[in-house]
């Protein structure tokens, strides 16, 4: 079975995705199997550790490097934001630097509509557009109208604030 993968179109020379959280237990290695043979060079969970212990994912960092690829964990609380946006701006700022190289960037959750589209929407308001055309760019690739929360899109619409030149609307 193919893993759940949606690239979001970008203005660069490699991919953004927006993804669920993988099958565990005794699918996890195909799950990274399939992600690597997708084109997924880095992947950026943001699932929380008790949630990575709920789902049995515990040994998805070491698969994940096993197959070639950079696993980085930001935990983000469910339906939550960032705490501190000059941590998350930096998270963003490091993956537009991985797809400006031509790299795969996986952000997944626990669904991928809310916390993924959240940081996706980050990495694409670096790339010059509005957090709403960033929102509906990932909804469209997702199928799904995203975020999961509008404290997730107001806190979009702040951090674009802070980054000058660039406004909500």
């Amino acid at each position: 079975m193919r893993p759940k993968i949606y690239w979001v179109g970008l203005p660069a020379s490699g991919r953004l995705v927006s993804m669920p959280r993988p099958r565990s237990s005794d699918w996890l290695d195909d799950e990274i199997a399939g992600w690597r043979a997708e084109g997924i060079d880095v992947i950026v969970s943001l699932l929380q550790a008790n949630e990575v212990e709920e789902l049995g994912l515990q040994r998805e960092p070491d698969l994940c490097h096993d197959v070639g690829m950079e696993f980085i964990s930001f935990p983000l609380p469910d339906r939550g934001v960032p705490s501190k946006a000059c941590e998350a701006r930096a998270l963003a700022e490091a993956i537009v630097a991985h797809v400006k190289e031509g790299k795969g960037v996986a952000l997944r959750c626990r669904a991928g509509i809310g916390r993924s589209a959240l940081m996706a929407a980050c990495v694409l308001v670096l790339f010059g557009l509005t957090p709403a055309a960033a929102f509906n760019l990932i909804g469209k690739a997702r199928g799904v109208d995203v975020p999961d929360t509008e404290g997730q899109r107001d806190w979009v619409d702040r951090l674009t604030m802070t980054i000058g030149g660039i406004h909500p609307a």
